[in-house]
């Protein structure tokens, strides 16, 4: 029970700093486009934070239909752009290979072992694509994650560690810089746009997660909306949205930028992740009745993946 409490509440501050951080970064892109307009890079992210929860109440089906064509559009382009950063330089596809990521963590683990808190960054927001997976299903979580968002994403990280390579000047913004000059504007809508939708796909799984809650006796009983006639998840709980407005405008007034929240979110998401893994060997253990030495096998490697990410990101509490 403790566990669970405490990892629903980690999710909960998951959410909290998704909409943040991925908003946020997307508007930031605005210093490449436009330079003079970097001071206008907080303020507009807060506008569009503030519109997203006031539209919470009407329900998510009216704009969901827009979320896949718009997300189908987004992994296309981060695709192209990466594409484009890797027809001029090549070699980066060596990175593809494990063995250059195995041999910097076992030759210099001093300095892998810190480099994990950025690392844990490339395979964050993913849980955007789960979070309503009670809506949707394994299975076609399953489909998008292999034939589309992981190419994509991959492709995308590729171009970007060759742009690198080819100008160590351009990891002050490597996303936004793949793209010619008359591209930035577009890409810069076309990300806030995705990163509207990552938020609100997060902020749905906490209004699930607190309803769960709630049902389990763990949360006190809040007032829950029902935002759709047809389907029963889609639910809004006033409550944990006005908390979530709060605390996201105050993430982003006090750290200000992406790259100050980056550390907070992966501690919030690896925290996450190693609850979730502790509660998943219980599962095994006493409900599915796994062997002790399977469960511990697995799980020992599991845990040694998880805690070494986590403890990465607590040297970054400071």
């Amino acid at each position: 029970v403790a566990l669970g409490i405490f990892g629903a509440s980690l999710f909960l501050g998951d959410s909290m700093i998704t909409p943040a951080i991925s908003v946020l970064s997307a508007v930031e892109g605005l210093k490449v486009a436009e330079p003079s307009l970097a001071g206008a890079v907080v303020p507009i992210t807060a506008a569009i934070i503030v519109v997203l929860f006031l539209v919470q109440s009407r329900g998510t089906a009216a704009v969901g239909r827009l979320f896949g064509p718009v997300m189908l559009v987004w992994f296309a382009t981060i695709a192209a752009c990466g594409v484009r950063g890797i027809a001029d330089h090549p070699d980066i596809l060596k990175a593809l290979s494990p063995t250059y990521a195995l041999d910097f963590f076992f030759s210099h683990f001093s300095i892998a072992f810190f480099a994990l808190a950025a690392v844990v960054l490339a395979v964050t927001g993913a849980e955007a694509l789960y979070a309503d997976l009670g809506h949707f299903g394994r299975a076609p979580i399953t489909r998008a994650w292999l034939a589309l968002v992981f190419p994509a994403c991959t492709l995308s990280y590729m171009g970007q560690g060759a742009l690198i390579l080819d100008d160590p000047r351009n990891i002050s913004s490597p996303f936004f810089l793949l793209v010619p000059d008359w591209g930035q504007w577009p890409l810069v809508i076309l990300a806030t746009a995705a990163t509207v939708i990552a938020s609100q796909a997060v902020i749905t799984g906490a209004f699930s997660v607190a309803h769960q809650a709630v049902q389990l006796g763990y949360l006190p009983r809040l007032r829950i909306a029902y935002t759709s006639e047809e389907t029963i998840g889609q639910i809004y709980v006033p409550w944990i949205n006005w908390l979530l407005l709060v605390s996201v405008l105050t993430l982003v007034f006090t750290f200000e930028s992406s790259a100050a929240l980056a550390f907070a979110f992966g501690m919030a998401v690896t925290g996450t992740i190693t609850i979730t893994t502790l509660l998943f060997l219980y599962i095994a253990r006493r409900q599915w009745g796994r062997p002790l030495w399977l469960v511990v096998a697995g799980g020992g490697f599991l845990l040694t993946v998880d805690l070494l990410f986590l403890a990465a990101n607590a040297t970054k509490i400071t």
